[in-house]
């Protein structure tokens, strides 16, 4: 077994044992913030430093502003919660894009996917956004609901532009963008909106989904770091 491959699957052992811990925490619940925030951080801490070796740089600061936002999250500060993983789509959305090739057969599936973007930001508008009461947070989720439509459309179109010998991965990162926005879509549903039974439960496993779809759908075909 190559070492690059003994490598991936130690980060992936290592995230799922990390994701684990959040989910089926040993002993009692903590009292201690901190402790708490460590089981929440750190699946997206695995995957950044995993990255240093294994992704490109785009994706390893997309995964470390990950961790960010969780541990804004943490912190009681929604603000900084929602600017971490703002700064994370930005990375991600800048890696997805390079991956992109034009054709003819490209306008139509652009058209498409843009078609099945705006379903979810059409709902955002109508239901969740006009929920929040304050306008800075109003401004602020609008604009990171763009950002997260835009990984979504990004990862969407690449997955279909690479070739066809690498698309299954591509793929996999694709579902890992929608279960990023199904996500956040639980999180924001539940925080604005309505009520939802075990939205912790539903948010934090679609998110950790997502982040392992993501690292394991974005090896770096050239091998070297972008």
């Amino acid at each position: 077994m190559e070492k690059k491959t003994v490598y991936e699957w130690t980060i992936i052992t290592c995230f799922l044992l990390a994701a684990a811990w959040f989910f089926f925490p040993v002993g009692k619940p903590e009292s201690w913030s901190v402790l708490f925030a460590m089981r929440l951080v750190l699946p997206a801490i695995v995957l950044a430093v995993g990255s240093l070796w294994l992704r490109p740089k785009l994706m390893l600061m997309g995964f470390a502003f990950c961790a960010i936002g969780d541990a804004m999250g943490v912190l009681g500060s929604f603000e900084g919660q929602m600017g971490g993983f703002a700064l994370a789509h930005i990375c991600f959305i800048c890696y997805f894009i390079k991956g992109i090739r034009q054709g003819k057969r490209q306008t139509v599936l652009f058209a498409l996917t843009t078609f099945l973007c705006l379903i979810p930001l059409v709902v955002a508008v109508w239901r969740v956004i006009p929920a929040i009461s304050s306008l800075p947070i109003r401004i602020g989720c609008s604009i990171y609901a763009l950002l997260l439509i835009g990984t979504v459309w990004t990862a969407i179109v690449r997955a279909f532009s690479v070739q066809i010998g690498r698309r299954l991965l591509s793929l996999m990162a694709a579902i890992g963008a929608v279960s990023f926005l199904v996500s956040d879509f639980i999180l924001a549903w539940n925080k604005f909106t309505a009520h939802i039974p075990n939205a912790s439960l539903y948010n934090m496993s679609t998110y950790y989904g997502a982040l392992l779809l993501l690292f394991i759908g974005t090896c770096d075909f050239s091998e070297k770091k972008q």
